[in-house]
């Protein structure tokens, strides 16, 4: 069974204050559907996913990059801890229509698992199989 800690994306993160026009940047930057809100403690409150911003420019004009993210964001989103199997992340995301979900060690973020990190465990299984528990 892989792990999340084994396939997710380096901490990428957003604060409440981040304009709109940012977190559009980091996740273009990223190539990830979505970016965890993160507190001074580095706790997930939020996330902002390709659709959050869909519908907030839907709902507010195209000037959704003149938001902040704490605005656009989706509140208490679901989170995973680092020891997660992708098999529990995988049916998360299909329960849920979640792109991405914010990997945590206790409270804290330490990365992202978007849908894209485990279909690589399905066409490139040879490259995690050292991973597997």
């Amino acid at each position: 069974m892989i792990r999340a800690k084994y396939v997710m994306c380096k901490k990428t993160a957003v604060s409440k204050k981040t304009s709109g026009r940012e977190v559009i940047y980091k996740m273009m930057a990223s190539g990830c559907p979505g970016i965890p809100v993160v507190d001074e403690q580095s706790e997930v409150v939020g996330i902002v996913n390709m659709c959050d911003i869909l519908r907030t420019a839907k709902e507010e004009g195209p000037a959704v990059d003149m938001l902040t993210a704490e605005q656009v964001m989706s509140e208490t989103p679901i989170t995973a801890d680092i020891d997660s199997s992708l098999d529990d992340l995988a049916k998360i995301m299909v329960e849920n229509s979640y792109p991405v979900i914010p990997i945590v060690k206790g409270k804290k973020l330490v990365g992202i698992v978007s849908a894209r990190e485990i279909m690589e465990t399905y066409v490139e299984p040879h490259l995690y199989t050292a991973f597997e528990e």
